[in-house]
């Protein structure tokens, strides 16, 4: 997470999708569904980024607790919040996203899209850096 941050403050014009693949056990896909009902809180996404932040940045494997403790943090309804996790839209959310990750032969987090190519791993930000510009320009920088 911290990569696509120093990313995104570096390239402005670099646009970001992240979607929620929670691959990790039970308590990976607990922490994704809470993922996405804060998302549907949070059209604009910057409660979003910040639960994403702070639930990353917490020790320990991530799961329910440590996500609504994030949510909480992050200034987020929690009542609607408990709600929302329940919700068909967060299992069909959950669900959109593993057919597509399974239709781009993703198996793992993180994964990036660049361009065509996936990328699956934490490859490094100069790694990444360089894929953008290969996908931008055709060559690792611009």
């Amino acid at each position: 997470m911290t990569d696509m941050l120093d990313l995104m403050k570096s390239d402005p014009k670099l646009k970001v999708v992240l979607k929620e693949f929670p691959v990790l056990g039970p308590g990976s896909v607990e922490a994704a569904q809470v993922a996405v009902a804060v998302r549907m809180q949070d059209p604009g996404g910057k409660k979003y980024l910040d639960f994403h932040q702070k639930l990353l940045g917490s020790k320990g494997q991530a799961d329910k607790a440590r996500a609504m403790a994030a949510a909480r943090e992050a200034g987020l309804d929690m009542a609607r919040l408990e709600k929302d996790v329940a919700s068909p839209e967060v299992r069909a959310t959950l669900e959109e996203n593993f057919k597509l990750a399974e239709a781009m032969g993703m198996n793992g987090t993180p994964s990036y899209v660049i361009g065509k190519p996936v990328v699956i791993g934490a490859v490094g930000l100069d790694n990444l850096r360089e894929k953008i510009g290969i996908a931008r320009c055709g060559k690792a920088t611009c």
